[in-house]
């Protein structure tokens, strides 16, 4: 019960840390700068904790190692790469059409295992990644057009001014179309509309109802790219967790390890803010959006506490399938804090929580 009480305080955790880098996401434009931002507050509450600890020390030794500066750094900067992308994302797409495509992380951690450690996925693990796949497959095909409360910023963008005047600059172009031409060159390059309909009409042609199939989720993707984006994610966050078993197995110390890493981390966007925007940091001023960077930083270490005392008391695969449970919460924290329609998607949600649980299942029954 002690495991499985960590490993759901750090679900919550995690699902409050999404719906604030979401908030983030509202008030800071830049991704990588809101990165910068709440990793400082992270970073600052881990070299306290070494220096109370007196292990700044064994800081200094870590840096003499070179395998473990490797494995350090390797880890921070795939961090530091998946926390940018996902904050823009979250700029991209609703919350809940982002957070439910880290339930394959397992299926990517399948897939690198074979070929990295020549692991064979069993029977269940099989299973899991065709309902996962199937559950990603009809959360997609059903969420339907963005809302007004779900627009992306990438759709707003044509509707600016500076787009509008380009917009009309290319008018001498549709004077070089056909004379019996239905539309001039400007409308068959931008109207995302008829370029869905012209996609599902000749996949349609050729391929029959799988086609259409295909062509719908094609277009849905296209008018949700943070959903692709969160795909990849998953992969990176399965690379990571093979660097954090190496880093734990090679440190003698899993604190100073950690702080070493969440540097690594830091060190890439605080540089680009330094470089290109130092006025980033003005927006400490605020009270607000300081307190939401810090609470990200802060629930970020929580989490990875949390999650590190679950495993003390239950299988690491366990301990995974109750934290992945922050793919749900955060699902109702974008219905309850940014009016996202979900009534529609949970259902979806749910297979692909169950295949997950397949394939952790299935980790845990082969060790």
């Amino acid at each position: 019960m002690r495991g499985y009480a960590w490993a759901f305080a750090a679900a919550l955790a995690n699902a409050s840390q999404d719906n604030l880098r979401k908030l983030a996401s509202n008030r800071v434009k830049n991704p990588i700068e809101i990165v910068a931002l709440s990793e400082l507050f992270n970073v600052s509450v881990l070299a306290g904790l070494v220096w109370w600890s007196g292990k700044m020390g064994v800081f200094s030794a870590y840096l003499r190692r070179g395998e473990l500066m490797a494995l350090a750094a390797a880890a921070g900067w795939l961090k530091a790469l998946s926390a940018m992308m996902l904050q823009r994302a979250l700029q991209l797409t609703p919350l809940s059409l982002c957070v439910p495509y880290l339930a394959f992380t397992p299926l990517w951690l399948l897939v690198i295992s074979f070929f990295l450690v020549h692991e064979t996925p069993t029977v269940r693990g099989v299973i899991g990644v065709c309902v996962i796949t199937a559950g990603a497959y009809m959360l997609n095909a059903n969420c339907g057009p963005p809302s007004k409360f779900e627009k992306s910023p990438r759709i707003e963008e044509g509707e600016s001014g500076s787009f509008r005047r380009q917009m009309s600059s290319r008018g001498a172009l549709d004077k070089l179309a056909p004379a019996n031409a239905a539309f001039g060159w400007t409308s068959i390059a931008f109207s995302a509309e008829e370029t869905d309909a012209f996609r599902e009409e000749r996949y349609t042609k050729y391929f029959g109802f799988v086609g259409r199939s295909v062509a719908r989720q094609v277009s849905t993707l296209h008018a949700n790219p943070g959903s692709l984006i969160t795909l990849a994610i998953a992969a990176v966050y399965a690379l990571v967790a093979d660097l954090d078993k190496l880093g734990k197995l090679h440190s003698g110390d899993l604190l100073v390890f950690i702080f070493l890493q969440r540097c690594f981390f830091l060190a890439l966007p605080l540089s680009y803010v330094i470089v290109k925007n130092r006025a980033a940091f003005l927006v400490f001023r605020s009270f607000k959006v300081a307190l939401v960077l810090a609470l990200i930083g802060l629930l970020d270490i929580f989490t990875m506490y949390s999650f590190l005392q679950s495993i003390n008391y239950i299988f690491t695969s366990y301990a995974v399938a109750a934290k992945r449970s922050s793919i749900l919460a955060s699902v109702l924290g974008g219905a309850i804090f940014f009016k996202e329609p979900i009534a529609k998607r949970l259902p979806y949600v749910f297979i692909m929580l169950v295949g997950m649980s397949l394939i952790l299942l299935a980790d845990a029954d082969r060790h």
